[in-house]
């Protein structure tokens, strides 16, 4: 069983975090498999539970530090499975597309597809974030210390980055990913093609073709499982691909399954949402 929640995080942080998750999981003393798939968020995890998790990758299993608070870079590929075995606790940020850098004013080039201590990129201070989060009575005390937190780190280097160009070119990938041209894209945001290929990869971390494949492939599983009965020749034309093979083919490469074999080998978990929110 999965409990969610999932709460908005302050307006001046909206375009750059989607939301803020709070998960409780409780495996009853069975593996529950949670397949890594490319994804359009970065995240950043923060463990209120001491239970043990393994992360299966090609490299081999090893066991997640839950000490320490994980960033994980977009993943761009299908990076493995992580296994829950017990009861669980978490609370995570959902980052937009260059949300990250534009907070903390770090390049994602070299982030996508890792799994990284966060506190080696932005500095111990944020165990105090931490500390907060465990000592909260609930969501709403745990969202206003990570506004505080991030919107702390925010004002701090948004001097830096005073033009938004690439938040507004990634919001615009997410919203229309099919029908994207993407040298028209970089004229409309006022940059060249190549100029915008580089800061997009800089602070996404993946090129933006990539990057709406990737949004693609994503709304082609929210609507399966929106609509399981949905065949996936409606599913491939109605999110832009030429057809069902070509969908094949993206999902091998972002979930390492077929469409058919992801949905039957690894089904979603039963998850309770008590409260949702919509993202672009």
């Amino acid at each position: 069983m999965v409990t969610t929640i999932e709460h908005l995080p302050a307006l001046p942080l909206r375009n750059y975090i989607r939301c803020y998750c709070l998960r409780e999981i409780d495996t009853h003393g069975t593996d529950l498999l949670k397949a890594i798939h490319a994804i359009d968020q970065s995240f950043m995890t923060f463990w209120l539970s001491n239970t043990p998790l393994l992360y299966e990758t090609d490299k081999g299993v090893q066991q997640i530090n839950i000490k320490q608070r994980q960033l994980l870079g977009i993943p761009s590929c299908f990076q493995g499975h992580q296994t829950y075995n017990g009861k669980y606790c978490f609370f995570t940020v959902h980052f937009r597309a260059n949300g990250f850098f534009r907070i903390f004013n770090i390049p994602m080039c070299h982030l996508s597809d890792h799994l990284l201590h966060s506190d080696d990129l932005i500095g111990k201070n944020v165990q105090f974030l931490q500390e907060q989060l465990e000592e909260a009575g609930n969501m709403e005390e745990m969202t206003s210390a990570a506004d505080q937190y991030f919107l702390t780190a925010l004002l701090k280097n948004k001097a830096k980055n005073t033009v938004d160009n690439i938040t507004a070119a990634a919001n615009t990938i997410l919203r229309h990913h099919d029908t994207v041209n993407i040298k028209a894209l970089a004229q409309q945001v006022n940059m060249s093609l190549r100029g915008f290929e580089q800061h997009f990869a800089e602070q996404v971390g993946i090129t933006p073709r990539l990057f709406a494949r990737v949004v693609r492939f994503n709304k082609v599983l929210l609507l399966k499982t929106m609509h399981p009965h949905k065949n996936w020749t409606d599913i491939a034309h109605s999110c832009g691909y030429f057809d069902q093979m070509h969908l094949v083919k993206d999902f091998k490469v972002f979930s390492g399954h077929s469409p058919r074999s992801f949905l039957q080998q690894l089904p979603p978990p039963r998850e309770n949402f008590i409260k949702t929110v919509d993202g672009y």
